[in-house]
């Protein structure tokens, strides 16, 4: 995994600071790209921009540290908590879909009735997911407001404005600038306001999305197998899945359990 040069560092900095432009995280940015050569943007350069706005910061965050930009570092709570909605949200689409397929087969429906209820889940999960996360998204206009204009001094300035000692703020600024990954927690301390909200547009999106990277595949894959076992290879797939997602057998476990008992149940009442 190549490192970034410094012109690319330069190039994405700068494009981290367009993207936080009117918050604090905008002068952040800008003190860190000052640090580094600017250059013609290569190609991986443009390539990393194009993402960063379709994607979104907090998910690219990862990556964009292991490349050398330590100072996407101040997204990896955000990152943490985009990656527990999408699991958290996979996870229900998971429980959904396998107890939808038992319940179907427990009646012996056609295939094309299972391949149909995917599809609707699908749509409906994600539409849930969308009014749901937008009902719950509280945008805080305050963390996007500078604190007056003494913010055009940058971010020394912004510190000298939150009444930070002038030294305590030169000494912050001086320890950033020569390793941002052992002084980035001292200056959220004196500085809430650089943490990036957990609750954005984007996680609407991937929440979203989750609902079908499982349940499209699956309504797929029922049209290629025999209807009186082809459900049961779907379910085993999809608990399989929750493994890699989870990385414990509890939720996998759950899952058949849930499985089964829904199978059972609508058996009996098929069957009477």
């Amino acid at each position: 995994m190549q490192p970034f040069s410094s012109p690319e560092k330069y190039a994405l900095l700068s494009a981290l600071s367009d993207l936080e432009s009117g918050s604090v995280r905008q002068w952040f940015f800008l003190e860190l790209a000052a640090l580094e050569t600017k250059g013609q943007r290569s190609k991986r350069a443009r390539c990393w921009i194009f993402l960063l706005p379709k994607l979104g910061p907090a998910l690219l965050a990862p990556l964009l540290i292991k490349r050398g930009i330590q100072g996407a570092a101040l997204y990896l709570p955000a990152a943490r908590h985009r990656f527990d909605l999408i699991r958290q949200s996979l996870n229900d689409a998971l429980l959904l879909a396998i107890s939808l397929l038992a319940l179907l087969a427990g009646f012996d429906r056609l295939t094309a009735s299972l391949q149909f209820a995917l599809w609707l889940l699908a749509i409906c999960g994600a539409a849930w997911q969308i009014w749901r996360t937008r009902s719950t998204l509280a945008v805080n206009t305050a963390d996007n407001t500078l604190p007056g204009a003494e913010a055009s001094l940058g971010l020394y300035g912004i510190l000298i404005a939150k009444e930070i000692d002038p030294p305590l703020a030169q000494r912050l600024i001086k320890d950033l600038r020569q390793d941002i990954s052992s002084h980035l927690a001292a200056l959220q301390n004196q500085l809430p306001e650089l943490a990036p909200a957990t609750g954005t547009p984007y996680a609407q999106a991937f929440k979203a999305i989750s609902w079908f990277i499982p349940l499209l595949p699956s309504a797929w894959l029922l049209g290629f197998m025999p209807a009186a076992w082809g459900w049961i290879i779907c379910c085993l797939l999809l608990i399989a899945l929750s493994y890699l997602i989870n990385r414990q057998w509890q939720t996998p476990a759950l899952l058949a359990l849930s499985g089964l008992c829904v199978y059972a149940l609508a058996k009996l009442a098929h069957w009477l």
